[in-house]
């Protein structure tokens, strides 16, 4: 094993620290922690780098520092349920005590050796952890190099460093509680969801390195961590996924590798054998609106979708409730899309998607009827129009 660790000095008062940095290296020839290229395979679980810390502290964690594993895992509570278990049941978490130093894992394919690529597909970074605090923001030196950072402020505020600077949240954490960390990247953006839940989207990563490109986890400080995970696919996939053959979708397959791994994922579970006489639209909108009896998709023939009621909170803020019929019966339960909101200022404009105007779950409908607060852009938009989207 081979780590590429930056010595830096300790910030005053920084003993109780954890800052988690992905951070980009040039040369990752001896790469610590292979990545898989591909991930929409059998199992699933396959498809991604996992690493437990349930048998020895890795070696590019015993690199440098005091890391060391402890039974501190029965303390996690109120974290995301999964049911596609990308780990097995666990007693083990890795303590962090990087003494000053930056502790790195470099990333790479398994094949080629490369950087891992976030041009035109994601990459999550997913993990568990058990935040401490900074007493004072970490050392320039450590951000240098690095596409984005997350670390929490002496008042237990997450700070996501990013290139337009720093974003700190509002809500304080418990550093009592564990979280489950997610950072989605993707063509040269990045989300950072808590608890499965979006707090920061569309971040603009730095431009360190090689662009879309990533080369390594760092840690730096002091916390607990399990569970870390990078892969293609995402983490959070409510279903099992594809553990047997899936029915190929009717051609031309246009959807995206993630779209399509959540069809299959679906048509997985619901052990659907046979699409013959379903075209792809029928397909994809039979997903979208979990259109499923049995093991047998149900082509939706007709559905009716809108508005039926609208408060504007803010010049910012709207509070939207959508209607849904599908054939003629309203819809109950949680479908497979997210609500986006498109606008326009007036009557005469095109429709334009909103950023950010988009539920970070799928929706759940009660007879018919989803409500939910979108943050909007500035600019006087005056018209809206919802779409579902995967």
């Amino acid at each position: 094993m081979m780590s590429t660790n930056t010595r830096l000095a300790k910030t005053a008062g920084a003993g109780v620290a954890c800052a988690l940095a992905l951070v980009l290296h040039g040369d990752v020839q001896a790469a610590d922690s292979e990545v898989p290229l591909a991930w929409n395979v059998s199992p699933m679980q396959a498809g991604a780098y996992r690493e437990a810390f349930e048998t020895l502290v890795p070696g590019w964690a015993a690199a440098a520092g005091f890391n060391v594993l402890t039974n501190d895992y029965p303390a996690m509570t109120d974290l995301p349920v999964r049911s596609n278990a990308w780990f097995a049941a666990g007693s083990k978490v890795l303590q962090l005590e990087t003494d000053g130093e930056v502790v790195s894992n470099t990333l790479a394919y398994a094949t080629s050796g490369d950087p891992v690529s976030f041009a035109g597909k994601p990459v999550y970074v997913d993990l568990r952890i058990k935040f401490d605090p900074l007493v004072n923001a970490p050392d320039p030196e450590l951000l240098a190099n690095s596409k984005l950072a997350l670390f929490l402020t002496s008042d237990a505020k997450l700070v996501v460093v990013h290139a337009g600077g720093a974003t700190t949240n509002a809500n304080v954490l418990d550093t009592n509680k564990w979280y489950q960390v997610t950072v989605k990247l993707q063509d040269g953006k990045f989300d950072v969801l808590l608890n499965d839940v979006a707090i920061n989207t569309g971040l603009s990563v730095k431009q360190a390195g090689v662009a879309n490109t990533l080369a390594s986890v760092n840690f730096y400080g002091t916390g607990l961590i399990d569970e870390l995970y990078v892969s293609h696919g995402n983490p959070a996939y409510a279903v099992p996924g594809p553990t047997t053959a899936v029915p190929s979708l009717p051609a031309p397959e246009t959807l995206s590798d993630e779209e399509l791994t959540r069809v299959n994922a679906w048509l997985d579970a619901g052990n659907v054998a046979d699409l013959t006489d379903l075209s792809q639209t029928q397909v994809n909108t039979a997903y979208l609106l979990n259109s499923l009896s049995g093991t047998a998709v149900d082509p939706v023939e007709s559905y009716t979708f809108g508005i039926s009621k609208i408060k504007l909170v803010s010049p910012t803020q709207l509070n939207v409730t959508v209607s849904l019929t599908v054939e003629t019966t309203p819809k109950a339960g949680k479908i497979n899309g997210r609500i986006q909101l498109q606008g326009k200022k007036t009557a005469e404009d095109t429709w334009t998607l909103l950023d950010g105007a988009v539920t970070p779950n799928f929706i759940d409908f009660t007879d018919g009827s989803a409500t939910y607060s979108f943050t909007i852009p500035a600019g006087g938009y005056a018209f809206f129009q919802p779409l579902i989207v995967p």
